[in-house]
């Protein structure tokens, strides 16, 4: 399986692209098996993302990672580690108390803190470290912050450091200087002897004043500014000799913003009397641009406390804020996805917090179909103002620079639309929905792009490097997310439809059991009687072949799954093959009162096929629709020659299909939804079967349907070979034939319904054998006719009849002038608590599983209180 690049610095293969310097390079030959952190593709998002960050940034960083704290570092952290950092794979993934050993015991506890979710930031911190072969005195800034996995738990530290020892070195230099300044001064008598070294002090302060890494200024009591160094002049591109002289509180640094200025000016006023003001604040530098510094406003007095001068020392913070802002931007997106049960809120929390962050127009999510062309952007986050641009779109619409990166999965980066387009291609297209600089970022799985983000400005932008290792990160953490999302619903499903397989499993079993066990009983009872003997055989002989095929049914998608099925292909006829499934399927088709039509050309079509196995196909989808269309419907089966392939549709009149369910009536156990009006549910494994069987002869099938309630037509496509040479003895009434006559003083009026004729008929035989007088239903209305004629004091009544089931038959009986107090037996398939509460809340006494034991049956008559004279 293929991932995004996430940082910058991963391919699409979880190994390292070009990037991250002499250290990436050195990442990307090591054989990271024998370390603690486990071979690169192994290593979760979260590491790659903070590991992508730190090579990018010019800032010296370092993250130590996992149990063992097992350091990586980017380029800049190499002078830090001083001769360490000769052989880089000889530091990298090595624990951090063994590469800093001599300053274990002052870091250990930092890291510590950390790890248990504590930001830390130290200024200047002393540190007696041995990094070039001999121990040294050095200073060094630092901020540490916790990284956490993809499960929320803190896993590493991420720190953002400089060395501050010749900074440090500087302010003391300077301050023995000043202290010196100020001595001198108080002995004027000694001036002339010690001019020479007051002036040796000051040229040494100038020096470090000047050479200094760190911003420097110095100011008069009344806020005038005195002198200021390079890098907080030059480096921000201000010429020192016009800032000279002017107020601190109104340099370039600050007067874009008079809020700013403002607090500047109260800080000098602080200094002076005698306050230190330390803050992370925002400036700015010549070109308009802003930045951030951490910077000290402080009083400088000399050895009797007079306050000599205002100094301002600062840090530019800019990329550790952005490091770190990126940290929490990712964190609170994980834990926003972390707690989404869906991938749409997924992509709302996701494409909200992002684009906030970037300032962007808009913040895109988009599926691509299984053509690799068309796709659906499902949802998108924007600002006030800007149209949605949620839909479906082609995309070779966009140009030939979107979908040779986006197909290969490499990331999309456009600056100006305008200027990196040419006309018809792609430049019309991106216009059209307003974007003018885009950031893409595209999902490969084996080879097939599969999704994209995207991130929209509808004006020219130059996008950082940041910028898009943080879109890259936010994306390869989505899909992760995405995928566990998807993952957890795909086996809440298959349980789900497990469950319902084995109900429904249980259910189909039971239907037939019911006739057969009454017929057994009638066997045992009857055996005198030669008629009922034959009838009994017939009933049972179908009974028992629609137990084979549900049987049948599944051995064939065992054995297809398992690859064990052998088409034996032979050349047939079309109309040789629809004769043999029609004549299967009539029986069925017949007893539900339907029309069958047959549209077939004159000419042969001929189909090398497995002629068993096709007319299994045809028989199962005719077997399908004869179940679930009403009575009396209309079934169609057509074929035509499209493009050479035969085209056969088998088309019905009846409940049809909702357009999202469609595709997974094709699936494994898929039912349509559950009807009691619709009383042969089957598996829901033909249609699976019937997928599997014209996959393996090389063709395909469909559903379609206008929609629930209009009829649904398959449509199964395959490649054309070239050319070659009820009983008898049941009346109109619904009463059978042989019964006893109901002259028994305990005979019972009795009623049964239940659409399985031959279910209705045994337990009818069983009961007149018994002596009561027994009237035969074989839907609900009927049920209803009968017993508003024949008062019956007890009905058996199966809960899945068509035109009315037997939840409402039951309400009806029971509303009946004069036969309000007969008993109700629920005869059913369906046996959990929810279906016995259902059936108890309809008015049933009783609720029989099918098939019912005669003892059971003969339990339910004897409590039956009044029997007729």
């Amino acid at each position: 399986m293929q991932t995004l690049p996430s940082a910058g610095f991963f391919d699409a293969n979880l190994g390292f692209a070009a990037g991250g310097g002499e250290v990436g390079a050195a990442l990307r030959s090591m054989d990271w098996a024998g370390t603690p952190l486990g071979p690169l593709e192994t290593w979760p998002p979260s590491l790659r993302t903070a590991a992508g960050m730190m090579l990018n940034a010019r800032h010296p960083m370092y993250i130590a990672w996992g149990p063992e704290l097992c350091l990586l570092y980017n380029d800049s952290y190499r002078e830090i580690l001083g001769a360490k950092a000769a052989d880089p794979r000889l530091v990298l993934g090595k624990p951090f108390r063994e590469v800093w050993a001599d300053i274990w015991d002052q870091v250990g506890p930092m890291l510590d803190a950390t790890l248990r979710g504590e930001s830390l930031w130290f200024e200047d911190s002393p540190f007696t470290l041995v990094r070039n072969g001999y121990p040294e005195q050095m200073y060094a800034s630092f901020s540490t912050s916790p990284v956490r996995d993809e499960s929320g738990n803190i896993a590493g530290v991420m720190c953002v450091c400089s060395e501050t020892t010749g900074k440090v070195r500087s302010e003391q230099e300077r301050d023995r200087a000043l202290g010196e300044l100020a001595r001198r001064e108080e002995s004027a008598h000694s001036m002339a002897q010690e001019a020479l070294a007051l002036a040796q002090a000051n040229a040494k302060f100038q020096t470090f004043f000047e050479q200094g890494i760190h911003f420097a200024s110095l100011t008069a009591l009344d806020g005038t500014l005195l002198e200021v160094n390079r890098i907080a002049a030059e480096g921000c591109g201000f010429d020192r000799a016009e800032m000279i002289g002017r107020p601190f509180c109104e340099g370039g640094w600050w007067s874009p913003s008079p809020a700013l200025s403002g607090q500047i000016r109260e800080a000098v006023d602080g200094a002076r009397q005698g306050r230190i003001f330390r803050a992370e604040l925002p400036y700015f530098v010549a070109d308009g641009s802003r930045r951030f510094a951490d910077l000290v406003i402080a009083p400088v007095s000399d050895e009797q406390g007079r306050l000599l001068f205002i100094a301002a020392t600062g840090i530019d913070i800019t990329e550790r804020r952005e490091v770190e802002e990126r940290l929490r931007l990712l964190d609170a997106i994980g834990e926003a996805t972390r707690l989404a049960a869906e991938p749409k809120a997924i992509m709302e929390h996701s494409t909200r917090l992002l684009g906030e962050y970037l300032g962007a127009t808009r913040v895109a999510y988009a599926d691509l179909e299984p053509d690799n062309d068309r796709f659906t952007i499902r949802h998108d986050w924007r600002v006030e103002g800007a149209i949605s641009t949620v839909g479906v779109y082609s995309l070779d619409l966009f140009g030939s620079l979107a979908t040779s990166n986006l197909r290969v999965g490499r990331t999309l980066l456009i600056k100006d639309v305008d200027t990196e387009l040419a006309q018809g291609d792609g430049f019309e297209m991106f216009n059209s929905i307003g974007i003018k600089a885009i950031i893409c970022c595209p999902l490969v799985k084996q080879g097939r792009l599969v999704a994209m983000m995207a991130v929209h400005q509808q004006s020219p932008r130059i996008w950082s490097a940041e910028e898009v290792a943080l879109v890259e990160a936010v994306v390869d953490r989505c899909w992760a997310h995405i995928e566990r999302v998807r993952s957890t619903e795909a086996l809440r499903d298959a349980d789900r439809r497990k469950s319902e397989f084995l109900a429904t499993l249980a259910h189909e079993l039971r239907n037939p059991l019911a006739p057969i066990r009454n017929a057994l009983e009638l066997l045992r009872i009857g055996a005198d009687k030669p008629g009922l003997m034959d009838r009994v055989r017939g009933t049972m002989e179908r009974q028992v072949g629609h137990m084979v095929h549900l049987i049948n049914d599944l051995l064939d998608i065992a054995r297809i799954s398992s690859g064990k099925v052998v088409l034996q292909i032979e050349r047939v006829d079309l109309q040789t093959v629809v004769d043999s499934a029609v004549e299967t399927s009539l029986p069925l088709i017949q007893s539900a009162g339907h029309t069958l039509k047959l549209r077939l050309p004159e000419a042969p079509l001929w189909l090398d096929v497995d002629a068993v196995r096709l007319s299994q196909v045809l028989s199962n989808l005719l077997s399908n629709a004869a179940k679930y269309t009403p009575q009396g419907g209309s079934i169609a089966v057509s074929a035509q020659v499209e493009g050479g392939m035969a085209v056969i549709q088998v088309a019905d009149t009846g409940i049809g299909i909702a357009p999202d369910a469609l595709d997974a009536v094709f699936d494994m156990f898929a039912q349509a939804p559950h009807s009691i009006g619709i009383s042969k549910g089957g598996l829901g494994i033909g249609l699976s079967l019937v997928r599997h069987l014209v996959a393996l002869h090389g063709g395909s099938v469909n559903a379609s349907s206008p929609g629930p309630g209009q009829g649904s037509t398959f449509t199964v496509r395959l490649p054309l070979a070239a050319a070659p040479g009820r009983d008898a003895d049941v009346d109109a009434g619904g009463t059978a034939q042989g019964g006893t006559d109901a002259s028994s003083p305990d005979a019972l009026r009795v009623l049964v319904a239940d659409d399985n004729v031959d279910a209705a008929d045994t337990l009818a035989y069983l009961l007149r054998l018994a002596g009561h007088d027994v009237r035969v239903a074989y839907d609900g209305e009927e049920a209803l006719r009968i017993g508003a004629e024949f008062m019956p004091a007890l009905a058996f009544l199966d809960i899945g009849m068509p035109r009315m089931d037997g939840y409402q038959t039951a309400q009806a009986l029971r509303a009946l002038p004069g036969i309000h107090g007969v008993r109700l037996v629920a005869l059913t398939g369906w046996g959990a608590d929810d279906d016995r509460a259902r059936s108890q809340a309809a008015g049933f006494d009783h609720h029989l599983l099918k098939p019912a034991f005669p003892e059971q049956v003969q339990a339910i008559l004897a409590s039956v209180p009044d029997r007729p004279a």
